[in-house]
């Protein structure tokens, strides 16, 4: 499974703005899932918010005291926000994890965002992973729950297997991008460098390094992946780092050997 999670993933993945270690043995869905679990021994904190709704009914609220939360939004516990957010006006987020320098817009539930990820406009997230420096374009939204309320399958290592979740919406790998208006099925995976164009559908599993277009997949040049990252970075005072680069040039070169 270890090696699977490398063409999702690139980094450990990180809860409450902290690296976890050992994550490979939990399968996403099942990460998903256990989200209140993670605040079970977490106090409340957060600093005097104004016109916002804080509802710790269900669970405590955590916002980092760098993090901004804008006017008339809604947050419901349990749900931390990380250093460095922005939680745009009118956005409604609970039961979550969003960790550092993420911008968060419309709604978002039983999610976690890892660092540097944006989701700045309207559209629903629900039961989700989303990785590192993702960006969703403006409406992109989640299924997370399917018409005949029937439990969810997944394409997980080349094989299609049984969730046992009635909710799950996408598991979305680092260095994504989706356009505006994109609709996600439910138990969808996009693996890492993917690029989906799409007011459609698109299909239920993306291979990283794609750019999904007029319903059709093909692989992206990494000369392209590389400098739209860049680019990416840059826009926060960031550069892409050389070890990073190469790294992920290993994963590019060798696509087909990472499903064990």
């Amino acid at each position: 499974m270890k090696n699977y999670y490398k063409t999702i993933f690139t980094n450990n993945l990180v809860l409450f703005d902290e690296d976890i270690f050992n994550y490979e043995e939990i399968l996403p869905w099942e990460l998903i899932h256990q989200i209140p679990n993670f605040f079970e021994k977490k106090v409340s904190g957060y600093n005097n918010i104004k016109n916002v709704i804080l509802d710790e009914s269900s669970g405590p609220i955590i916002v980092d005291p760098s993090a901004t939360i804008e006017p008339f939004s809604v947050l419901r516990g349990p749900l931390y926000v990380g250093k460095y957010c922005l939680v745009k006006s009118h956005s409604n987020i609970a039961n979550s994890i969003i960790n550092r320098n993420c911008k968060i817009s419309g709604e978002v539930h039983s999610s976690i965002f890892q660092p540097f990820s944006n989701k700045a406009h309207e559209g629903f997230i629900g039961h989700s992973l989303i990785g590192s420096w993702v960006n969703l374009g403006a409406g992109t939204t989640t299924s997370n729950l399917k018409n005949n309320y029937s439990k969810i399958s997944i394409k997980w290592r080349e094989s299609l297997i049984q969730t046992d979740s009635q909710f799950l919406g996408s598991i979305i790998g680092d260095f994504c991008k989706t356009s505006i208006g994109c609709n996600l099925n439910t138990g969808t995976i996009i693996e890492l460098g993917c690029n989906v164009v799409s007011q459609s559908f698109p299909p239920r599993h993306i291979k990283m390094f794609s750019m999904f277009y007029k319903d059709k997949a093909h692989r992206i040049s990494f000369e392209d992946f590389c400098d739209s990252l860049e680019r990416m970075m840059e826009r926060r005072s960031l550069k892409l780092l050389e070890t990073q680069k190469n790294n992920l040039n290993e994963l590019y070169k060798n696509i087909d050997s990472h499903l064990n």
